[in-house]
């Protein structure tokens, strides 16, 4: 089964990767040669040309050393800096699970699961 793609604004997607990029101090050219892509391409998909293929965002992720969930989201889900992944990390896996259990059920309780 295939999926059909429907129009999608690629436009916010390349304005994280040239923040990302930029904040790595890393040009174009750069990027461009480790990913092995010419610099028009990278410039296409900042400007929200061009839409990327799932290695190619793979390959940007690690060359960026940033999750796909900011590049294609917004959100920093695993980031070390999110307070709650700072405190899970801490914990032991049965500590890590109870934390879950509480967190879904305060969700749950707020209707937003």
């Amino acid at each position: 089964m295939k999926i059909k793609a429907k129009y999608y604004d690629y436009e916010p997607i390349g304005k994280r990767i040239r923040k990302i990029r930029q904040e790595r101090h890393m040009t174009q050219e750069c990027l461009a040669e480790r990913l092995n892509v010419s610099n028009q391409h990278i410039s296409d998909i900042e400007r929200g040309l061009n839409g990327m293929s799932v290695p190619s965002l793979m390959e940007i992720c690690r060359a960026l050393d940033i999750d796909a969930d900011y590049i294609l989201f917004g959100t920093y889900t695993r980031a070390a800096s999110n307070p709650i992944n700072r405190i899970i990390s801490r914990m032991t896996p049965t500590q890590s699970m109870y934390a879950e259990e509480m967190l879904t059920a305060y969700a749950k309780s707020c209707g937003i699961i």
